[in-house]
């Protein structure tokens, strides 16, 4: 089929036609992931896997590793939204407060005062699970990474 093994990632094959043309595909267990600027590329490459293996197409990806995925003309869009009620609601943190801002601007976090002793194992969960977040709302990288300091 002519592709070409990424050599970074063993589970990305890449296939580059005529004019141009590409066809990439990512292995994830047992799932075909694509891309591709030619659908005669892929229709052909589709037709040849399910000669050989019996296989369904389940159209296109709407979730992917916890992410949701909208696909429109206008490109790809990611979203976390359950994920995120997910660790609101295991944290006991539905009602809390929003903000447009991740961090106030200029705050400095220092040890200086006493303060209220916290469970540092809950403190450890919660900026571990607010770190996949990342993947969507890149906002929230500066706050995160100051917290897990």
């Amino acid at each position: 089929m002519d592709f070409q093994k990424c050599p970074y990632e063993h589970t990305l094959f890449v296939k580059i036609g005529n004019d141009a043309k590409i066809l990439i595909v990512y292995l994830y267990v047992d799932d075909l992931i694509y891309t591709e600027n030619d659908s005669a590329m892929f229709v052909e490459f589709k037709k040849s896997l399910m000669d050989e293996f019996e296989m369904f197409d389940l159209g296109n990806m709407h979730y992917f590793l916890g992410l949701k995925v909208v696909q429109s003309d206008y490109g790809i869009i990611f979203f976390q939204k359950k994920y995120v009620r997910e660790i609101l609601d295991r944290f006991k943190m539905l009602n809390c407060n929003p903000t447009n801002t991740p961090v106030e601007f200029g705050l400095k976090l220092n040890k200086v005062g006493r303060g209220t002793k916290v469970d540092s194992t809950l403190y450890k969960q919660i900026v571990g699970s607010i770190m996949y977040l990342k993947a969507t709302r890149l906002d929230t990288m500066y706050a995160v990474s100051l917290v897990s300091r």
